[in-house]
């Protein structure tokens, strides 16, 4: 009976659904609202018009002039003309999703954000700077703010920080991204990954203090990359099946930066022959900060990290759901994922075949996503449904999902 009744949901939605699609959900700190761990929606421009844009008028238009929800989409490379300070030419507004399509979606400059605006998303984008100077990020994500997914994106040869998070921002998960550098860098000897707070100051705590939650995933740091993945004041941030390898050797150079009043859980990440784990920034300027790490990690070719104490029994307890993956993998899933132009991992890696929502259930909801595939010959387009890559989905994939329903 669940057979029938599974192939006579499968022929209406075939029938009639050929919409859907499926992209990035927040997770993570991003998915958070306040600190009772109350879930938040992340659906950035969801719901709103798409649009697509090829210059830079045009994404100043709808990602910092219109109100209300809109994703848009950026095609080709586009140049953000470079400013200093807070003053960035391009600062998102609540609501929005960025969204590279095509082939080697590209923004030069800083990319920017709207003061205490929220519910964003960026996506598979490259991101590159190549202004010299201290204020020219790939992106900076401050002024307060909140509910961002920054997710499949590669940021390479920035003139500052690669993806900085500062100045009382939070609730961001930084997802599925690749940093490295290159000898074409503004700086070969700033090359610097992601900061989380600016500042000791007192004005910087009053500001940062029970902010800066972040999540980093499955992110790949990688060549060239010398400091600062992250590097933390204040926030309590989570740090978890992450990959580090081919890092910029000798003194100067470490992985996960430990400073005033930080609180940092490390978990199952890869850790490749870095020349250093994590370095001590308590400068004496309030409370020292927290590093504790589970017995997932790999160390692998690294010297032990023996000047921290390691506080992972009481170490900040997360609101959020998550999986630590087996820390084996990391390498070659992290390697073949992160960073834009690749797909997510198929649905199956983390569950059964046919539970595409990822529910535990396959399901009738899950039937429309399997419609928006069937019969399908873009071999690019059907990653997450294509179990036997033969660049098709037919009935091969549908009786292996009639197996698995309602299980």
């Amino acid at each position: 009976m669940k057979r029938i009744s599974f192939l006579a949901g499968l022929i209406v939605v075939l029938c009639l659904s050929f919409t859907s699609s499926v992209f990035a959900a927040a997770d993570g700190w991003a998915s958070v609202s306040d600190a009772n761990g109350t879930p938040y929606n992340v659906t950035g421009g969801a719901g709103g018009p798409t649009v697509t844009v090829y210059d830079e008028p045009n994404l100043f238009k709808y990602a910092c002039t219109l109100t209300g929800p809109y994703i848009i989409q950026i095609s080709g490379t586009i140049n953000i003309p470079p400013t200093d300070g807070n003053n960035y030419s391009i600062q998102i507004g609540s609501n929005k999703t960025l969204r590279g399509i095509g082939t080697n979606p590209t923004l030069i400059g800083n990319l920017g954000f709207a003061n205490r605006d929220g519910n964003i998303i960026v996506e598979n984008l490259n991101i590159t700077n190549p202004t010299l100077g201290d204020s020219y990020d790939g992106m900076s994500v401050k002024m307060l703010i909140h509910n961002v997914l920054i997710t499949k994106c590669t940021f390479y040869n920035t003139g500052d920080g690669a993806c900085d998070i500062t100045d009382g921002s939070d609730l961001v998960t930084v997802s599925w991204c690749k940093f490295y550098y290159t000898s074409s860098a503004p700086n070969p000897n700033h090359t610097f990954a992601c900061l989380v707070g600016a500042s000791d100051s007192d004005s910087a705590a009053k500001k940062d203090r029970g902010h800066l939650r972040i999540t980093y995933h499955h992110n790949w740091w990688t060549t060239g990359v010398k400091e600062r993945m992250p590097r933390v004041r204040f926030g309590h941030v989570h740090v978890y099946n992450n990959y580090y390898s081919d890092l910029v050797a000798g003194d100067g150079s470490y992985c996960i930066g430990v400073g005033v009043e930080s609180n940092i859980r490390v978990e199952n990440n890869y850790f490749n022959s870095v020349p250093k784990l994590w370095e001590d920034y308590y400068t004496g300027n309030g409370a020292d900060g927290y590093i504790g790490w589970n017995t997932g990690n790999i160390f692998y070719n690294c010297s032990d990290p023996g000047w921290a104490t390691n506080n992972y029994a009481t170490i900040f307890t997360l609101p959020y759901p998550y999986t630590l993956e087996d820390t084996n993998d990391i390498p070659a899933v992290v390697q073949a994922y992160a960073g834009a132009g690749t797909p997510y991992p198929p649905h199956w890696y983390y569950t059964v075949y046919g539970d595409f929502d990822r529910s535990g259930k396959v399901d009738r909801k899950d039937l429309s996503t399997f419609a928006h595939y069937w019969l399908v010959t873009d071999c690019n387009a059907i990653t997450d449904a294509d179990y036997y890559p033969d660049c098709i989905v037919n009935f091969r994939e549908f009786a292996l999902m009639a197996e698995n329903w309602l299980k």
